[in-house]
């Protein structure tokens, strides 16, 4: 959520277009004043209840509040950084590119030999080239396609 109560950038500029559209100048100035006003009393009114809290709560409860403010603060820049979807999404994505490749891969082993699958006794002499890698790791996605 971007904004403030998910309201974005774009539709803050919206309202406020709407708004100088319908109160004009004077007015609109006047609600921005009142609006700035508001704002400030409201902030003065949660200080002074988180300072009456810790007072009333001691030396002990400040540091626990202090601990929620760090705690709250590292959860909002996470989520700023890389939102979980973006992070699922993209794993996802490279799993499936992974999986997609390993196929074509096989795909391309198969046709080269000409078999489906090497039968059970069939094992590569020692000094032979095998046309199959011989490693099960995972191997990154090809960039050349």
């Amino acid at each position: 959520m971007d904004g403030i109560f998910g309201v974005g950038v774009a539709e803050m500029l919206i309202i406020a277009l709407v708004l100088f559209i319908i109160g004009g100048p004077t007015n609109t100035a006047k609600w921005a004043r009142e609006l700035g006003r508001m704002v400030r009393q409201v902030r003065q009114a949660w200080a002074q209840t988180l300072a009456e809290l810790e007072r009333e709560m001691g030396p002990e409860g400040k540091e626990i509040l202090d601990a929620a403010r760090e705690l709250g603060q590292g959860a909002r820049e996470v989520t700023r950084m890389n939102p979980t979807r973006h992070l699922m999404a993209d794993t996802l994505r490279m799993v499936e590119e992974a999986t997609d490749l390993r196929e074509d891969r096989s795909a391309g082993t198969r046709a080269e030999t000409g078999a489906e699958s090497p039968a059970p006794g069939n094992a590569p002499e020692p000094g032979a080239p095998s046309a199959k890698p011989t490693y099960s790791a995972w191997l990154p996605p090809d960039k050349t396609r």
